[in-house]
């Protein structure tokens, strides 16, 4: 089960590089295959660390994580973090049943 929504941020890097822009540090990031048994702290330090020398500053829950939640790639998430795909195809298949 996913910890944080964090891991569903810090599964697509490459979009989180695009929405910090210059000076993020992509290697901060865990690069794991499964995301979802990352504590949430854990998470939360590498997207600060991650994001610290860019324009935007360290990443801020509040003030980041609706516009990341709109720039990932759910294919990349789902990948990386079980649970959503999990999720999603529970979702799906409800929906075609109704």
């Amino acid at each position: 089960m996913i910890q944080t929504m964090e891991a569903w941020i810090v599964a697509d890097a490459a979009a989180v590089a695009s929405y910090y822009g210059q000076h993020f540090l992509k290697k901060a990031l865990p690069a794991a295959d499964n995301l979802e048994g990352f504590e949430k702290a854990r998470l939360e330090n590498a997207l600060k660390r991650a994001t610290a020398k860019t324009q935007k500053k360290e990443y801020r829950k509040i003030r980041d994580a609706a516009a990341l939640l709109r720039a990932i790639d759910p294919g990349i998430v789902r990948r990386r973090c079980p649970s959503c795909e999990r999720l999603f195809a529970i979702l799906s298949e409800a929906i075609d049943v109704a």
